[in-house]
């Protein structure tokens, strides 16, 4: 079934989804590092904030 589809597509069609799947691939990629860092700055934050 998917084998047909993918038989039938342009070079246009092919080089579309692969943009699209790097660009998803990249959007997952910094939003991973954007949520590994943010809990090591709510803690520097949270000990300033109790030190004054």
């Amino acid at each position: 079934m998917f084998t047909n589809l993918i038989n039938k597509a342009s070079t246009l069609d092919k080089a579309i989804v692969l943009s699209v799947a790097a660009m998803l691939s990249f959007n997952l990629l910094v939003l991973a590092s954007q949520v590994e860092h943010a809990p090591t700055v709510a803690q520097i934050q949270g000990a300033t904030a109790q030190q004054a």
